[in-house]
């Protein structure tokens, strides 16, 4: 070989050296990258569980909302029902006041009543006198009432004799009462 082509040969080794150099920083370099890519790729599948757990409890957390938005929406309906009854009550209340209030009146017309029936009672003694009275009476016409079946017995033998005695007792009933009605009228216009 010549001195040349030592030279060139020279060079191309020192060349391929410097590359092997180069390859072998490479090939740690790759090493490098390929533990890198490792880890990255061992955190990603650690960031990718993580992501899992997060959009679980996402899922979890989306169905306690809509548990909650509907227990939301049943409150909101018991809150509306419970207005509802509440306005209820009170109309019911308003009407039990209006109620009270005829109730008050109508227990302020009695007491004037009861004012006005003590003040009438205070009359009672002469008009129980006044019945006493009229009691005698009575007791009169009591007797003449007694007699009545002695006076049919006689009308009896007539050809209407029922109608007569009703007519009879029915005139007797009718003077007894007018009479005392009329002893009333004048007892209590005193």
């Amino acid at each position: 070989m010549s001195v040349t082509e030592q030279k060139v040969i020279d060079k191309l080794e020192r060349k391929i050296d410097k590359q092997s150099e180069q390859i072998g920083k490479v090939d740690n370099t790759l090493k490098e990258v390929v533990e890198t890519v490792k880890t990255q790729s061992e955190q990603i599948a650690t960031i990718s569980d993580t992501l899992t757990k997060v959009v679980d409890t996402i899922k979890t957390q989306s169905e306690q909302i809509a548990k909650i938005d509907s227990t939301v929406q049943k409150q909101s309906e018991q809150i509306t029902r419970i207005d509802t009854t509440l306005q209820k009550q009170s109309e019911q209340i308003t009407r039990i006041d209006t109620t009270l209030q005829k109730q008050s009146e109508q227990i302020t017309r009695i007491d004037t009543t009861v004012q006005i029936q003590q003040q009438s009672i205070q009359h009672i003694p002469s008009l129980v006198e006044k019945m006493g009275r009229l009691e005698g009476i009575l007791d009169k016409q009591q007797d003449d009432i007694k007699r009545i079946p002695d006076l049919s017995e006689k009308i009896g033998e007539l050809k209407n004799w029922r109608q007569i005695a009703l007519v009879v007792i029915g005139g007797l009933i009718t003077f007894s009462f007018g009479v005392a009605t009329w002893w009333l009228r004048g007892l209590l216009n005193l």
